[in-house]
């Protein structure tokens, strides 16, 4: 078995690149045959793996894969339509909010043990957020979006979603659901929803197909890219979750704001500046030090 803090860092840079196509997509194409498409393509991939390996389930897992089922969908829906209102790497850094909740949450169910080094690194971490989040609200940083107050409603609703889908991984796996299963139920719930919520917005929007010239400008090549990535994310992810508290994995994959940043830089939308590569190093050495702890 691969030690569960690698399979978060994984899960972590597998996140980044499908989020950062799935910005591009859902401010392209249509939100919901977007999602629809990648969900279909992750489920698919997903099921070959069960497949190779194992799709393990018991009758007592069954209410927990589908209350996680609800709590996913719900928060990757508000997660979808907040980067229809919000820079990517805003709605990343707004994400890190989970943190303070998943870390009161684990120490009350004695996941985490308190010590100093758990502190500092913590507090390092949160520290290197708020420089990065400072450089990234000026009023001089060029976004290719416009913020928009609904945003941060539909990402604040995610982060709430989101937050209890760890503890309900963890409740399925103790009664018998391994994580290829716990996955495949919720792209048994999301793969009709999303359907049915594309079939009802193309009804709506009546406005002619846009056409590009470009070969990466294609839905179904982009959904492809988003569905293969996501469904290695959710994968590994979700064996984190099973083998290491909410709180460490989620450190972990707060890396994703800075490799998102990266990532910008690289397609050109961001510069390099003092402040954010200090908040880099920091925030690189905070969660060195948690993966060793």
């Amino acid at each position: 078995m691969i030690n569960s803090r690698y399979t978060a860092i994984l899960a972590t840079i597998s996140n980044s690149f499908c989020d950062a196509v799935l910005d591009y997509a859902v401010n392209k194409f249509n939100l919901y045959k977007t999602l629809f498409l990648s969900a279909l393509i992750a489920s698919l991939f997903q099921s070959g793996l069960g497949l190779l390996t194992s799709i393990t389930i018991c009758a007592s897992s069954l209410p927990y894969i589908l209350l996680h089922a609800v709590f996913v969908l719900a928060g990757y829906i508000c997660f979808a339509l907040s980067l229809k209102y919000l820079p990517l790497g805003l709605v990343g850094l707004l994400e890190a909010g989970n943190l303070f909740l998943t870390f009161i949450i684990d120490s009350y169910l004695g996941y985490i043990h308190i010590t100093s080094y758990f502190i500092i690194n913590f507090l390092l971490f949160i520290f290197s957020v708020f420089l990065f989040v400072g450089n990234v609200i000026t009023p001089a940083n060029d976004t290719p979006k416009k913020i928009n107050t609904i945003g941060f409603f539909w990402i604040l609703a995610s982060i709430l979603f989101y937050v209890v889908s760890p503890y309900l991984v963890k409740i399925a796996n103790s009664n018998g659901a391994n994580e290829i299963a716990i996955n495949l139920g919720y792209y048994i719930l999301a793969i009709p929803y999303f359907y049915w919520q594309y079939l009802r917005t193309s009804r709506q929007n009546a406005s002619p197909a846009t056409y590009y010239r470009h070969w990466w400008n294609n839905l179904y090549l982009l959904s492809l890219i988003i569905g293969l990535l996501e469904g290695v994310y959710y994968i590994f992810e979700t064996v984190s979750f099973v083998h290491d508290a909410p709180t460490i994995v989620m450190i972990i994959e707060q890396m994703r704001i800075f490799l998102i940043f990266l990532l910008s830089v690289w397609f050109k939308m961001d510069k390099f500046s003092f402040r954010k590569v200090i908040a880099l190093v920091l925030g690189i050495i905070s969660v060195t030090g948690i993966c060793f702890s």
